[in-house]
């Protein structure tokens, strides 16, 4: 056995719970708190505002941290602010329009992705790896545009196994 197989197998082992299950990426805290926030919002009934307060009550988030992430969904487009007595926050669009995608989108700030390098063998080891990046961040961005606030709340991911193609 190589000693890559052997670092990749331990890995293995050590981040999964089940053998033919792959291990766990972990998501910042800044794209779960977005993406727990915005699903706190499309809860509420309809057209009704919520206030900072009220989500980071339930949600367990500093007020001070809600109100950098809606600046960001606000300009994003994804939250609309209504003023005055009873005032709060409402979702945009729909629950069934709004993807993880665009959450993730509007609370991070772009990067300036390198341009895929085709595999190709005898490629120097940076080529290899960059391929594999963009290959990885091509399908988990795939996915995040596939679900939606909806999908969350409706329980569609509940023990979904992603497809094989």
């Amino acid at each position: 056995m190589s000693f890559i197989q052997n670092k990749a197998e331990k890995y293995y082992a050590a981040n999964s719970l089940d053998e033919k299950e792959p291990p766990l990426m972990k998501v910042s805290s800044k794209a779960r708190y977005a993406v727990a926030a915005l699903v706190d919002l499309a809860c509420q009934p309809a057209h009704q505002p919520t206030t900072l307060a009220a989500i980071a009550k339930r949600q367990d988030i500093s007020v001070s941290y809600l109100e950098q992430l809606f600046a960001r969904l606000r300009a994003g487009g994804l939250i609309n602010s209504v003023r005055g007595p009873g005032g709060g926050y409402i979702l945009a669009r729909s629950s069934q329009e709004i993807t993880i995608a665009d959450i993730y989108g509007a609370v991070f700030e772009p990067d300036v992705a390198p341009a895929a390098v085709p595999a190709v063998e005898g490629a120097s080891l940076k080529a290899q790896m960059e391929t594999l990046w963009h290959a990885i961040e091509r399908e988990v961005a795939r996915f995040l545009q596939s679900v939606t606030v909806h999908d969350v709340l409706s329980g569609k991911l509940a023990n979904q196994r992603l497809p094989a193609e």
